[in-house]
């Protein structure tokens, strides 16, 4: 199952020449955890490619591989996970964030807060960015939290016993 999903995910050597992460480059040095695939190493870095894939920001390949890096998690899963949030995604993601950052809020949720025009956007951001990025923490937790159970629980039933 793993040799299936690995071609899927990006190479050790073009992670290492990533422009944006060269200044990391070095913590890779000597870490040979960073890039295995057992257990527990995946199953972390399911929990944070999936957290930082739901933050509304740009560059979200730098905090998960900071984070694989800093929590022991596969580097190349984590940026894997990471890319769930695309140009066709991203939208849901962030419209599911909002709505539940207002209603955890208590704020009236309103559709046309967070129309497509991008004047309306920029006009009403100071009303749009606390539920959004509220929601978007608790969303990232929730879903990062049920992706890796799910990646642990694959473990679990797929790998066979070492007894």
């Amino acid at each position: 199952m793993i040799k299936g999903l690995k071609k899927y995910i990006p190479s050790r050597e073009t992670v290492e020449n990533y422009k944006m992460l060269s200044f990391l480059s070095r913590h890779f040095r000597g870490r040979d955890y960073l890039w295995e695939f057992n257990q527990s190493t995946v199953t972390r870095a399911t929990w944070i490619g999936v957290f930082w894939a739901i933050m509304p920001m740009p560059l979200q390949m730098l905090p998960a591989v900071f984070f694989s890096i800093l929590l022991r998690g596969n580097v190349l899963v984590a940026i894997a996970w990471v890319w769930i949030s695309n140009p066709f995604t991203m939208l849901p993601i962030l419209y599911a964030s909002y709505y539940l950052g207002c209603h955890t809020l208590g704020i009236e949720f309103s559709a046309n807060a967070v129309s497509a025009n991008i004047h309306h956007l920029a006009s009403n951001w100071h009303l749009i960015l606390l539920p959004l990025v509220l929601g978007a923490i608790i969303l990232g937790i929730i879903a990062s939290l049920l992706s890796s159970l799910l990646v642990w629980l694959g473990y679990q039933i797929f790998t066979p016993s070492r007894k």
